[in-house]
């Protein structure tokens, strides 16, 4: 079975992932949502469970080879480059209206940094705002990243090195974190946060503790030096790419006490409203 892309008229995605087929020499056909309504309703309908909607409908374009199912410009991309190997820093985005996110350049697997950097340059050259999200890792990659026009970054701590390698498979060193400080600081709307998330606790689930985010707070303190750096609090939210684990939200009065937390060391720390 051949590719066949499912687009929607005057989608910006579409066109992207439309070039870089082109550019591979890959053969496709093409089902429009709009034009092709029967088509497209019938392929929803039998992988209802593989294709995500967000808050305004579908995301275009969608990719059918036979084997697999992805979907938006970023996962369809990664697809094409290196098979599943980028499927831990590259998932669906959250973003919509000319911006992409679902980008983690510190998660990309060792030897795939140069494909990484290929699909971060056609999403951006294609008229695309990137929007990477980093914990710290890999802050040489993140460099070159940055170099890319309408590239941004947010920086993501999530507690200290033990709680970091239980969410996001490691935990940066004190040099790369600087380094990836330095960066987040160095980019117009750079921005580093306590990103309140689910934890792992023994097999069940559990929001942060005041402890972990006084932790977070220390880790970036130690690592930049500046007591005064500019630091968001803002938790997980049920339309965020990443998974509540089934936890009710935080009730804002947590964030009050992450916030007290952080200030031991980062005396800006604030909520993010």
């Amino acid at each position: 079975m051949g590719i066949t892309l499912y687009t929607a008229p005057d989608c910006i995605r579409c066109k992207i992932v439309k070039a870089f087929l082109a550019e591979r020499g890959l053969a496709y056909d093409t089902i429009d949502f709009k034009a092709d309504a029967q088509d497209f309703n019938t392929f929803y309908r039998t992988n209802r469970k593989a294709i995500y909607r967000n808050p305004e409908g579908v995301e275009f374009p969608l990719f059918a080879d036979g084997q697999v199912i992805k979907q938006g410009s970023g996962e369809i991309i990664a697809y094409l480059l290196s098979g599943h190997a980028l499927e831990t820093c590259v998932t669906r985005s959250d973003m919509l209206h000319g911006k992409i996110a679902g980008l983690y350049p510190s998660q990309c697997p060792d030897g795939q940094e140069d494909n990484f950097e290929i699909l971060v340059n056609r999403l951006a050259a294609g008229g695309l705002q990137v929007w990477l999200q980093t914990d710290g890792r890999k802050a040489d990659l993140l460099a070159n990243l940055l170099k890319i026009k309408d590239v941004h970054v947010i920086c993501n701590v999530v507690g200290g090195a033990e709680a970091s390698a239980k969410v996001f498979g490691g935990a940066p060193s004190e040099e790369d974190l600087s380094k990836t400080l330095a960066l987040v600081q160095a980019t117009a709307d750079g921005t580093v946060r306590f990103l309140a998330m689910p934890l792992p606790n023994g097999n069940a689930w559990a929001w942060p503790t005041r402890d972990d985010a006084a932790a977070a707070a220390k880790m970036v303190a130690e690592a930049c030096g500046q007591p005064t750096l500019p630091y968001g609090i803002t938790p997980v939210t049920a339309d965020m790419v990443w998974d509540m684990h089934g936890l009710a939200p935080l009730p804002d009065q947590n964030l009050l006490v992450y916030r007290s937390a952080a200030r031991q060391h980062l005396f800006k720390a604030d909520i993010v409203k």
